[in-house]
């Protein structure tokens, strides 16, 4: 029973962020903002957003993969549990008080697993079209390069009374 929670569990801790992984080795973990041909635009946790160029870009793991698999395998897992337990429960090869409640157990884990399954492909599914659908979005406003603030303008000039 240990190895069902560990599978039900276990792909809680899988973001639902796009690790992208640029061809300078760097990982960034973020939220697939949009883009254009050239550029993603992605946003990281704190709401601030950033480009990086697409001929840049090595790798995307995009969110939800993890959660799809674990959610199917579950499913499908307990799928063949109830088919099986139902069948030794109704020749009587189990004791029928148990057969409910085991029942019940292996459809509630499995509805689980189904719902898991179909939220991480939904997501997967519109990461993957983020990225395909921007290649012929608009192109991305340019942004000025962050460098030194211009300086303060000068004060305005006030004119002295005549005496």
């Amino acid at each position: 029973m240990r190895g069902w929670l560990l599978i039900a569990v276990l792909p809680l801790g899988c973001a639902t962020t796009a690790t992208i992984v640029t061809r300078d080795g760097r990982r960034t973990e973020a939220w697939l903002a949009g883009g254009d041909h050239d550029q993603l635009l992605l946003r990281n946790e704190y709401g601030a957003e950033s480009t990086v160029r697409r001929e840049d870009v090595r790798d995307i793991d995009y969110p939800g993969n993890v959660h799809a698999v674990a959610g199917g395998v579950t499913a499908g897992l307990m799928g063949v549990e109830l088919a099986v337990f139902g069948a030794l429960c109704g020749n009587g090869s189990f004791s029928t008080a148990s057969c409910p409640l085991q029942l019940t157990l292996f459809g509630t884990i499995g509805t689980a697993g189904l719902a898991m399954f179909a939220w991480g492909l939904w997501t997967w599914m519109n990461a993957t079209s983020m990225v395909r659908e921007t290649l012929d979005g608009p192109p991305l406003p340019v942004r000025a390069p962050v460098g030194e603030p211009a300086p303060p303008p000068p004060p305005p000039l006030v004119p002295v009374p005549s005496l």
